[in-house]
């Protein structure tokens, strides 16, 4: 039996694989993102997604060699840098206002690990247009929703999707984990099937 292992703390890429009806266990990168970012050279928002998403998966598959091993991580790009996850309120309003009426970029990257190796890797950029919002409007939507720590600081699942007029991309990977490119590659080594689901 295939063992998956999720190693990430976000319950929303966790929803998605159970919704997807995947045997999986959940493990907590080793990997420690925000003091490493500090020490990393610069690159660009898609190398940076996916080199996190493979450091994370890595620190586990170092624990759990014969175990799948899926890293992720989500990158947000705005005027062709970085915009780091807000951590309050305050930040989260501040990134919003600069996004109001205009394009950003989600960069996603889910990998899988095996035995200390990556297997499988896939990056999809996500184009967004935020419609053009009172700063009444926006103030609302960050009390409702509460999206700081997400990255570009709105929560796409929840309430955030009535802050866009336009995206153009992969729903999955607005949300953190592009699962269509992973199950594709799952079914395609055989290492999941439908068939051994009952009704």
């Amino acid at each position: 039996m295939t063992h998956l292992i999720l190693a990430s703390t976000s319950q929303v890429r966790k929803k998605i694989l159970t919704d997807s009806a995947l045997d999986f266990e959940v493990i907590a990168p080793l990997y420690d993102e925000d003091n490493e970012k500090k020490n990393l050279p610069k690159m660009s928002a898609k190398k940076l997604a996916l080199f996190l998403a493979k450091e994370k998966a890595l620190s586990i598959s170092a624990k759990f060699p014969k175990a799948y091993v899926i890293g992720s991580d989500q990158v947000c790009e705005f005027q062709k840098k970085e915009i780091s996850k807000s951590k309050n309120a305050q930040e989260a309003l501040a990134q919003l206002k600069k996004f109001n009426g205009k394009t950003h970029f989600q960069n996603n990257a889910v990998v899988i690990a095996l035995a200390g190796k990556i297997i499988f890797e896939n990056f999809s950029l996500v184009e967004l247009k935020m419609r053009k919002m009172s700063e009444n409007e926006i103030e609302h939507y960050v009390k409702l929703d509460k999206p700081w720590g997400c990255a570009g600081s709105y929560k796409y699942e929840s309430l955030g999707k009535h802050l866009f007029e336009k995206i153009s991309g992969d729903y999955f990977a607005v949300l953190g984990l592009a699962i269509q490119p992973l199950l594709t590659f799952l079914y395609r080594k055989k290492l999941i099937s439908l068939t051994k689901w009952t009704s």
